[in-house]
This record gives structure tokens, C-alpha cells and sequence, in this order.
């Protein structure tokens, strides 16, 4: 991840957008993170803050967030382009930080439980007419990419599901998967039970533990 700041050349219907998403004349750049999925800015003005991602094929994320909107709480999309031979997606801030970030306050325990409670309510989610994924027995509606950045937290509760774009009908397992690898990631070892168990999964032996981790394909 990057977080420097950085001049951002935007193509004129995308600055557009940006500006009249959050009020003024000049916006304020700030390149969030670069990664395989693509490139993502910050741009504050004064009414707020959007995110601009640019990457080769964004139109899965934009239809996924358009069907979640009032299902789940995603970002609000702003506007979808294409330009420069890339897609530029630009969604509304949502309050809130990831839910590993220091300021929350909680320990690697607490999080982790939170973290199995709020998979638990996704995967609750009424997904019988999702167009995503593949609809077949055991499959729910899945995050696609269940890791600790992606999930927002203010005051102790879930404000915002990001980076949506693999979301959709599909093995539960998937997310579990993630979710045991990025606590890993942030916390080091000992805290997937946690978080199994209060998503509900039953007892694991830590060699089951560690193949579930080993499935996440990052």
C-alpha cells in the first residue's frame, strides 16, 4: 500500500463527477493504495471526500454495488467511466475505519469476534434473486474478498462493506478462508478461533485452522 500524496490527472467527466459529488472547485488528491486490483485515490473538497478506482474492468464492482445498495451497507456509487483505456469508478466516502485500525480500541480478540459476528449477517443476507455467483445448495451470498481493510467500523459498528467486486452467491468457505488468513496478516497466530466461533463454525483442529487459511487465494 501507498500513501503519499500524488498528482492526479483525472479525465474531465470523472473530475466532473468528484467535484460536484463533494462541492467546490479544487480537489484534493491523495493516492490511497496501489495493488493488483488497480489504483485507488482519495479526493477531499468541501463537503466531503469520494474514492476514485481506476483499473482495466471495474463494471462487475459498479453492477454489485448498485444491487446491494439497500441490502448491505456499500458506498455510494457516484459515477462509472471509461477513459484512458481504463474504468474509473468514483463512490461516496462512508464513515468509518477498517476494522483492524488502531483507533477502534479493541483487542485482536474483540476484533476478531466482531469480525465473525458481521460475516455471519452477511452471509444471512436474502440473496434469492442475486444475479452474481452461482446459485446451488450451500451457496450464500458471499463478500468475495473478506479481509480486515474492507470491513468499516464507527463507534464499535459495521458503516461500510468495501471492494465488493468478487461479491455474490457463493462457498461460504471462501470468506472464512480470508477471514482466517487476514487475521493472521494483521494479528499474527492464534485468533481464527475466534473468529469461527462466532461466526458459528464448529471446533477445528488447528492443522483444519490452517488448511482453511491456505485456500484464500491471494
Amino acid at each position: 500500500m501507498e500513501s503519499s500524496s500524488a498528482t492526479l490527472r483525472l479525465p474531465r467527466r470523472v473530475r466532473s463527477a468528484a467535484l460536484a459529488a463533494i462541492g467546490g472547485t479544487q480537489l484534493e488528491p491523495e493516492l490511497a493504495w496501489m495493488s493488483w486490483a488497480g489504483t485507488v485515490w482519495r479526493l477531499a473538497g468541501a463537503s466531503g471526500a469520494v474514492f476514485v478506482k481506476r483499473a482495466a474492468d471495474l463494471g462487475g464492482e459498479r453492477d454489485r454495488l448498485a444491487w446491494l445498495r439497500g441490502r448491505l451497507p456499500v458506498p455510494e456509487l457516484v459515477g462509472f467511466y471509461h477513459a484512458a483505456g481504463d474504468d474509473w469508478l468514483v463512490t461516496r466516502e462512508i464513515v468509518g475505519v477498517p476494522l483492524y485500525h488502531p483507533s477502534v480500541g479493541w483487542s485482536p480478540e474483540l476484533v476478531a469476534r466482531a469480525f465473525g459476528e458481521i460475516l455471519r449477517a452477511i452471509h444471512q443476507t436474502d440473496a434469492m434473486d442475486c444475479p452474481f455467483g452461482v446459485s446451488k445448495r450451500g451457496h450464500v451470498l458471499i463478500h468475495g474478498d473478506y479481509c480486515l481493510p474492507n470491513v468499516l467500523v464507527s463507534a464499535g459498528r459495521l458503516t461500510g462493506l468495501i471492494d465488493v467486486g468478487g461479491t455474490g452467491l457463493g462457498d461460504p468457505r471462501q470468506d472464512l478462508a480470508a477471514g482466517v488468513w487476514t487475521l493472521q496478516y494483521n494479528f499474527g497466530t492464534g485468533f481464527a478461533r475466534h473468529f469461527l466461533d462466532a461466526y458459528g463454525v464448529p471446533s477445528m483442529t488447528d492443522q483444519e485452522i490452517e488448511r482453511l487459511r491456505r485456500k484464500y487465494g491471494r
